[in-house]
């Protein structure tokens, strides 16, 4: 290898490094703000009226998923290809918007008329209406054109500032538990924002034009991911409004507090390949040793990180919930147990199923693999909802995550060709069940709640890095020479 290509792969590592760090500021940010609040807001506002904000911002999420129509991951790619041609990217840009405000308005009326028609929305009008700005704020979501440019640096201060200022403002008005209707608007503020100063910001970059364009090329791209994009979220969120119906308030609140947790951390992992996204959809079709060594790295890095994250949650549950949220919600640490084994098949699955099959351009086997999920989610809720309550909406996510997993990974192996390193695998998956049963007898020793949670995530880290370092853990490895080298530059 000569000395410029070296020093082209470098700038490209650190490049990709740059915007995985970005990227996770970003994720962490979108999560960290309702979650440091959450324990404050926990306790003002009592258990039964975080249910009645999160089941509205459930259902309400459905009608801007319906905006969405899968625009976020088609337009991610698609810019990505036509980064480097101005016109093109002018032209894509302006018909993207075009076809988000015209499904957006489709998504306004469907929830305008829900409003009035259905009961469960009318009983709650005031909490619903304010949860629908977030609706009409998706008119101007372009989160995708700053993704497929990769302009993770920008993305994460725009979104710090913001979040800084209303996660301000909650410690301001929150008081009493009166106050959950102004807590729903800073929440609808805290997205909606971002947008505001996204629409703005693009102006610099690409220009918006009714010139010549066209979505009838687009068109069965975006109905695949629509249809994908729409299985997805109701599997994903038809367990609160399952539980919403067929349980109480505080019963959704357990749920809910406990899939923030764990999104937290699927969220914070998928951050870090969740950048080569961009990159991996340029790679395909032209340099297939570059896409698959990429893929092979994200993979790695997943295994790696989710296998002791999964575990580590487990054996913490009860202090995290006992400290963070308090004793009233002792009921959500079963559900975050069971919902913590999602882990792994959700942060491995985005890179070598979601985004391979992204790049392959395979939208129609992601589609019917979600739907399959969405039904079978739905069916098991039914079943164990009313027999288990929060814990059965939890067993029914888990399922549905395995079976999703399994049907995708089946389909992607034909689009990828690298091995995983069984060594690897084995040193991170007996180093993970080593630091769970060391924690759990740390805690069995020690009782305190703040004791069992810190001294136990330290103890248990340090046990895994150790074990990984005697079974001679390659990709740990090279994990420790990248930073290192990140730092020294």
């Amino acid at each position: 290898m000569s000395a410029n290509d070296l020093q082209v792969n470098n700038s490209k590592l650190n490049s990709l490094a740059e915007n995985a760090v970005f990227n996770v500021i970003y994720r962490l940010l979108n999560i960290v703000f309702p979650l440091v609040s959450a324990g404050y807001v926990a306790r003002i506002l009592t258990a039964e009226n975080v249910g009645r904000n999160a089941a509205a911002a459930n259902n309400v999420s459905y009608f801007v998923m319906l905006g969405s129509l899968g625009i976020q991951a088609y337009a991610t790619r698609e810019i990505a290809r036509r980064k480097d041609d101005r016109e093109a990217k002018n032209k894509l840009y302006s018909e993207m918007l075009v076809a988000n405000a015209f499904m957006t308005a489709i998504a306004v009326v469907a929830f305008a008329v829900s409003l009035f028609a259905i009961p469960l929305f009318r009983a709650e009008w005031l909490m619903y209406l304010i949860c629908g700005i977030a609706v009409l704020f998706n008119f101007i979501n372009i989160d995708w054109y700053f993704q497929g440019t990769e302009e993770f640096k920008y993305v994460a201060l725009r979104s710090f500032a913001i979040k800084a200022l209303l996660m301000i403002a909650v410690f301001i008005f929150i008081h009493k538990p009166e106050d959950v209707y102004i807590y729903a608007v800073i929440c609808v503020l805290a997205n909606g924002g971002n947008n505001v100063i996204n629409i703005i910001h693009a102006g610099k970059t690409v220009t918006f034009s009714l010139k010549g364009i066209r979505l009838r090329p687009h068109f069965m791209s975006l109905v695949f991911l629509a249809i994908c994009s729409v299985s997805t979220e109701l599997y994903a969120r038809m367990d609160m409004t399952m539980l919403d119906i067929m349980d109480q308030n505080s019963t959704v609140a357990y749920y809910s507090y406990a899939q923030k947790i764990v999104n937290l951390i699927v969220i914070t992992a998928v951050a870090v390949t969740g950048v080569f996204m961009p990159r991996l959809s340029y790679y395909y079709g032209k340099d297939d040793d570059k896409f698959n060594k990429l893929t092979k790295f994200g993979a790695d890095f997943m295994i790696f990180a989710s296998l002791p994250v999964c575990l580590g949650l487990v054996s913490v549950a009860s202090p995290l919930i006992s400290i963070w949220l308090g004793a009233e919600y002792s009921p959500a640490v079963p559900c975050l147990i069971v919902l913590a084994f999602m882990i792994p098949f959700k942060c491995v699955g985005d890179i070598i199923c979601y985004q391979v099959m992204m790049c392959a351009g395979k939208e129609s086997y992601l589609m019917i693999a979600y739907t399959v999920t969405m039904v079978l989610n739905f069916i098991n809720n039914l079943i164990l909802i009313p027999r288990f309550g929060a814990l059965g909406a939890s067993i029914a996510s888990l399922i549905s995550e395995i079976v999703v997993f399994g049907l995708v990974l089946a389909s992607s192996r034909k689009y990828q060709n690298y091995r995983i390193n069984m060594k690897n695998l084995i040193a991170s998956a007996v180093a993970s069940v080593i630091m769970f049963a060391v924690v759990f007898g740390f805690q069995a020793v020690f009782k305190g709640s703040v004791i069992r949670l810190l001294g136990g995530t330290v103890v248990g880290a340090f046990v895994f890095v150790m074990i990984n370092a005697a079974f001679k853990n390659d990709f740990m490895a090279k994990i420790v020479r990248i930073v290192y080298r990140k730092l020294k530059l």
